[in-house]
């Protein structure tokens, strides 16, 4: 006689049931809702990228903090990539101690104890290479006495910006004033860099690292260096980068920092990628599934499942339903049965913290408690942070691997 194991203790949001085997569906003890990542998906994502950045002869420094897993960071280290983008000294530390010593924190760093560890990384290993931002003499000053403090190196970018939009320089003046103080101050000036996702579109975005592109030829006497470094990039205009930098000078890296590629989504970087704009340098698929089951149809045209704010990203345009396991059965056949709505059959309209409400179209009664349904997401840098632990799979949708975040 077969017994079933008896069901363990899932203590880390996101992990499988202890007495799960290894090989199974993932349906199968499943504790819902889940969030899963498609192997398949994230392994076109990682080759596609990469290939794009060696063709247009640039570095690349994929941006961690969309996943916070060394898991992921170390399959796109392995496929060529140079190092990792953090936006933090913390995700920086994460990074470090799984083994990663090539780290740009996108951000500038005030902070005395942070600035003290990232000027002591080359103590540590001589062979490591971990640069932050500047855009202040303020920056300047408390880079020079954590410096001091560890008897160090800092090693430093100058940001610049643009007008309304985050942090960095508004003007190429201040931004010689600021190499020159970080210069003569004693930090290692490596270079400059920006930030051109947050402009409205790829023809500002071009304009934009134009510019920035013209501030690094002019601070480049200051970089004591056989080469100097410009870094950019978001997900959504780098394209723009590409353009603008095409006839930089020879002694100029360029460091690209394009973060959510490697998961790609099915809203807000879906409609902004610039693979849709030139299809012939590769495509992103979706890597992103947020599985949770019907629990409620209350009324007509409604039905409730599982999953809330507290499971799906929603900051930049609600989650989009994929497709419908009916019943969502572990095992057999029913785990692999699968509805694809037609467009427009179903919506989600609202999210509350555990609850995911949808609209049904008229005529389509396609839900009905007990039903799987899997969601996509728009922005999967919001959606990473609420889990723990999360599941690969393969395009059987069988569990290959458990892989976790460090936020």
């Amino acid at each position: 006689m077969t017994t079933t194991p008896a069901p363990g203790t899932v203590t880390a949001k996101g992990a499988p049931d202890p007495a799960a085997p290894a090989d199974r569906h993932v349906l199968d003890h499943a504790y819902l809702p889940v969030m899963t990542l498609r192997d398949s998906a994230l392994r076109n994502n990682t080759a596609v990228m990469q290939a794009y950045v060696e063709r247009h002869g640039l570095l690349f420094a994929p941006h961690m903090k969309t996943h916070m897993a060394p898991a992921l960071a170390e399959r796109q280290i392995a496929a060529g990539a140079w190092g990792v983008t953090v936006a933090s000294v913390q995700q920086a530390m994460v990074a470090w101690e799984h083994g990663v010593h090539r780290i740009l924190v996108a951000n500038e760093v005030l902070d005395p104890a942070g600035l003290a560890w990232l000027a002591s990384r080359r103590a540590a290993d001589p062979d490591a290479d971990v640069l932050c931002y500047i855009d202040s003499p303020a920056g300047v000053a408390a880079g020079r006495a954590a410096q001091d403090t560890v008897d160090g190196e800092l090693h430093v970018l100058v940001e610049v910006g643009f007008p309304g939009g985050r942090t960095g320089v508004r003007t190429a003046t201040a931004a010689h004033e600021v190499a020159l103080s970080a210069h003569d101050a004693g930090l290692t000036l490596r270079g400059v860099s920006g930030y051109e996702g947050g402009l409205p579109g790829v023809d500002a975005a071009r304009d934009y690292v134009a510019g920035v592109l013209g501030i690094a030829a002019a601070v480049r006497p200051l970089v004591d260096a056989p080469g100097a470094l410009l870094s950019m990039g978001g997900s959504a205009w780098f394209d723009g980068v590409v353009d603008a930098v095409a006839e930089r000078p020879d002694d100029l890296d360029v460091l690209l920092r394009s973060g959510a590629s490697l998961t790609h989504d099915d809203g807000f970087y879906a409609d902004r990628t610039p693979f849709a704009r030139h299809p012939d340098e590769g495509a992103l698929i979706p890597a992103i599934e947020v599985w949770g089951r019907v629990t409620s149809c209350p009324e007509p045209g409604l039905a409730l499942v599982a999953v809330g704010k507290r499971d799906i990203s929603f900051d930049e345009g609600l989650p989009v339903v994929r497709s419908v396991r009916p019943q969502g059965l572990p095992g057999g056949a029913a785990a692999g049965t699968q509805v694809v709505p037609p467009p427009g059959a179903v919506t989600v309209t609202r999210l509350d913290d555990q609850h995911c409400y949808l609209t049904l179209a008229a005529g389509w009664a396609g839900l009905t408690p007990g039903d799987v349904v899997v969601f996509g997401v728009s922005h999967p840098c919001t959606v990473f942070d609420k889990w723990r632990q999360v599941l690969v799979i393969d395009d059987d949708e069988r569990v290959t691997d458990t892989i976790a975040t460090w936020f």
